[in-house]
């Protein structure tokens, strides 16, 4: 029986031809279920037809490799499949099929190992690994495929304190050395443009993907979940919030009421909390195994648990987001998450697993248990209004500072709160600041600082409830008060020469003890917040003078 597309998998094939006209590289974005496979398939095979040209298709498991060539026979493509083992190819297929790692290391060998390649495919291309392969062929054109098209990556730039300029490396700005931020990192830093699949909910409608049920469960508190460098949650919170035994049981309550008897894969957070889980189920009797990379004497063999969970009806599978792609137990009726994550391409591959329609049973919807808040943090798997073209464009998150000084604060201009810079709007009335403080130079008058319209003068009670809010003393409230007067002559770009002329005539003390007085006063009368030793106010005058002469140079 021949095997054709379906309309909207035709479409996107199209559409792909298409941009490559204009395009070296292009990203297919398809959700999980959506047939992505059977597309580059039915792509490579129009592709040779109009070209003559091979085919290289890179995967990063072998199980996507056998997936892969088993799809390519079934329309008529011939193949050459590239795993360790491989030393010499006969150049005699249509197309080449490969692990990422194992191309890379016999074109590092041989750059000509491979022949008269016209297209490179990557699948899962989310998993940022496939570029030291694409080096290789800089004529050829590129083609990513995923579900996700985001990555848990961020990339680093420099700002300017005072006026926000952006720079690539590291420099001084405003007689100041920049700040180290990092923002996120947009797949079209390796992708030219993008072709979008249908959404979940037209696959869904379409009946190649069934809807999932969402219950979400707090039985842990992820208040306490710390991040590292890439924003993710750290395996050691997640191990203290997920590893107690009230944590584990409740992941057993929750399978025996919602889902019991059906076949379900749980995704762990770690391997420790893997077999906490997989004990916990076996002890009571369930027909259930585990895979990691850690617990091997109780994992057992990988093919075998995956052909055993095919064939079991009420099987459960522990495991940890191994079994997030090129997995293909259709099946599956239900999800648990037993973590929480960040990353929202995570999210989407754990509940993709449930999401395939499939002829061994009626199936006609997914039980998705979010023992992680992730569907409050993501949204719902198949959520309509997820913008995958600004996600390739921006990618996911917001700039921040690498190290955060908690004295570098705005003044709300709506509320009077105080807030960290970094902060792209007040978190306690919402004011966004729409124009940023990069204004030319503009001339004031002599009195220093006495025009204040744009920015506020320092605010004494401002100042207290924020020094409050994080458990400091009064002497940390006084140099927020320096920052903040030190800011004033930087915002109203007060150049060295109207400085020094402020100086001499006596007007810089007067107005420095002026901003002084009122918030001074306030802070110092403050109980809470009083400290052993408290500055005088000529100590914040002399400490601001000294500021002002470094920032000026003089």
């Amino acid at each position: 029986m021949e095997v054709k597309p379906f309309e909207y998998q035709e479409n996107g094939i199209n559409e792909i031809l298409e941009k490559f006209k204009t395009n070296q590289r292009v990203l297919y974005q398809l959700s999980t279920g959506g047939g992505k496979t059977f597309i580059f398939c039915f792509l490579t095979k129009k592709w040779i037809e109009q070209n003559n040209k091979k085919i290289l298709i890179l995967c990063h498991r072998t199980e996507l490799i056998d997936q892969t060539i088993k799809s390519m026979i079934r329309i008529g493509v011939t193949c050459e499949a590239v795993t360790s083992k491989v030393k010499e190819l006969n150049h005699s297929s249509d197309c080449y099929v490969a692990m990422v790692e194992t191309a890379h290391n016999r074109l590092v060998k041989n750059p000509y190992f491979f022949k008269d390649v016209g297209l490179v495919i990557a699948d899962e291309c989310h998993i940022l690994i496939f570029d030291k392969v694409f080096n290789f062929f800089p004529d050829s054109k590129i083609l990513g495929c995923t579900a996700t098209p985001v990555v848990f990556k961020r990339e680093r730039f420099y700002r300017c304190k005072f006026c926000k300029k952006n720079y690539l490396h590291l420099r001084d700005c405003c007689n100041h050395e920049v700040l180290e931020y990092t923002k996120p990192y947009p797949m079209s830093n390796i992708y030219q443009d993008i072709v979008l699949g249908p959404k979940i909910t037209e696959l869904i409608d379409m009946n190649r993907l069934v809807k999932e049920i969402s219950f979400v469960k707090k039985y842990v508190n992820t208040n306490d979940l710390k991040t590292d460098s890439t924003g993710e949650f750290t395996n050691e919170s997640l191990d203290v919030a997920y590893g107690n035994s009230e944590a584990v049981f409740n992941v057993l309550k929750n399978y025996k009421e919602l889902c019991f008897g059906k076949k379900t894969i749980i995704f762990n957070n770690s391997s420790t909390t893997n077999l906490l889980v997989y004990e916990k189920f076996k002890a009571d009797g369930l027909n259930v195994r585990m895979f990691d990379s850690v617990n091997k004497e109780q994992s057992g063999n990988r093919e075998d648990i995956i052909e055993w969970f095919r064939n079991e009806r009420d099987a459960i599978l522990c495991n940890v987001s191994v079994f997030t792609t090129g997995f293909d137990v259709t099946d599956v009726e239900a999800v648990i998450l037993n973590r929480a994550t960040n990353s929202l391409s995570l999210f989407l591959q754990m509940v993709g697993r449930g999401v395939r329609i499939t002829n061994n049973i009626f199936k006609d919807k997914l039980i998705l248990i979010d023992g992680g808040e992730n569907v409050d943090r993501h949204q719902e798997f198949s959520d309509p209004t997820r913008d995958w073209k600004m996600i390739f464009q921006n990618g996911i998150g917001k700039e921040k500072p690498k190290k955060e000084d908690s004295m570098d604060v705005s003044t709300c201009l709506n509320c009077g709160a105080l807030y960290m810079k970094s902060e792209p709007e007040c978190p306690i009335c919402g004011f966004k600041i729409v124009e940023e403080r990069n204004r030319t130079r503009v001339d004031i008058s002599e009195e220093v600082l006495q025009p204040i319209t744009e920015i506020p003068p320092p605010n004494g009670e401002a100042i207290y409830k924020y020094t409050l809010s994080l458990n400091e003393d009064v002497n940390f409230a006084f140099k927020i008060l320096i920052n903040q007067i030190i800011d004033m002559f930087i915002f109203y770009r007060v150049d060295k020469q109207k400085y020094i002329n402020t100086k001499e005539n006596g007007k810089l003390i007067k107005s420095i003890t002026k901003l002084i007085k009122q918030p001074y006063h306030i802070l110092i009368m403050k109980n809470d917040i009083r400290a052993s030793n408290n500055r005088t106010k000529q100590y914040i005058i002399n400490k601001v003078l000294t500021k002002l002469e470094n920032y000026y140079e003089i």
